[in-house]
């Protein structure tokens, strides 16, 4: 899932075309996306799209609520014990302490369906990058941390660029990695600078994030691209275990010209998409 489409919940209409945009994800927005007026509208056509929300092939479908200290989070939290099927992934904003997620896994285990979906906990505020690791260590089944810097920014007066945002990206990174969770990055405002996008998108992948917001269709694409191992990357991979396979018990071995032990086999494995239960394919 490497790149996750924002849809405010209040343009449901443009729903079908979202999920064929190529996105891993499509999220549902009932936060910043909806203006407060519309707010109400947009969580009743949530009820027109609630025989979808886990019918998509190839496209996993999220929301995203107001955060739970706010009127707003509460209604939208409503509105999901109505529907018949919870989506795939519930995103809370503004996440700042364990207990926020606590308190949204009790409310999604009220639901009638006793469906599983997945949290995805966006820091975006000082408190919550400081309690990345406390957040992250939660006893709530939570599957991934989202860096939401825009809000950050807004807070701290610095400015979104790449170099200004290394340190807190690395935090949450850090964060998400100690506790086996995924790191998704923050969505690029300007989307008509694909360039620019792609920029951002091939450094947190660097970095080692697993995916990234877009927040129009465009976007999809180049997040896809920039997310998506080489050819280079899967071959070496590939040559890497199986070279692994001859030199068993031996310690460090040599591929191409490189020593390779098992950080390196770790990496190799991941390029691939491999957990520790699979097999090498």
């Amino acid at each position: 899932m490497k790149s996750l489409l924002f849809l405010p919940a209040d343009k449901a209409h443009l729903f079908s075309k979202a999920i064929a945009s190529g996105a891993g994800c499509v999220v549902l927005d009932l936060e910043d996306g909806v203006a407060e007026t519309q707010k109400p509208a947009a969580r009743d056509l949530l009820r027109g799209l609630q025989d979808q929300i886990r019918e998509q092939e190839g496209c996993e479908i999220g929301i995203r609520i107001s955060s739970l200290g706010t009127p707003d989070g509460l209604q939208d939290m409503l509105r999901l014990q109505e529907l018949t099927h919870l989506p795939d992934w519930v995103f809370l904003p503004k996440c700042e302490s364990p207990r926020d997620l606590e308190q949204l896994d009790h409310l999604l285990q009220a639901h009638p369906s006793k469906e599983m979906t997945r949290i995805c906990a966006l820091l975006e505020t000082p408190a919550g990058l400081s309690n990345a690791e406390a957040i992250a260590s939660t006893h709530a089944p939570l599957h991934a941390l989202a860096f939401g810097y825009a809000d950050y920014t807004a807070e701290t007066g610095g400015t979104m660029g790449w170099n200004s945002l290394v340190w807190p990206r690395g935090q949450l990174l850090n964060a998400a990695v100690q506790n086996h969770l995924w790191a998704i990055d923050g969505v690029f405002l300007d989307f008509n600078d694909p360039e620019g996008l792609e920029d951002e998108a091939q450094n947190a992948r660097d970095m080692g994030y697993n995916g990234k917001f877009a927040i129009h269709p465009s976007q999809v694409s180049v997040i896809n691209t920039c997310f998506e191992p080489s050819d280079e990357e899967v071959q070496w991979a590939l040559n890497v275990l199986e070279q692994q396979k001859n030199f068993a018990g031996q310690g460090a071995f040599v591929v191409d010209g490189k020593m390779v032990d098992a950080p390196v086999i770790l990496r190799a494995r991941r390029v691939l998409g491999l957990t520790d239960s699979d097999a090498h394919p």
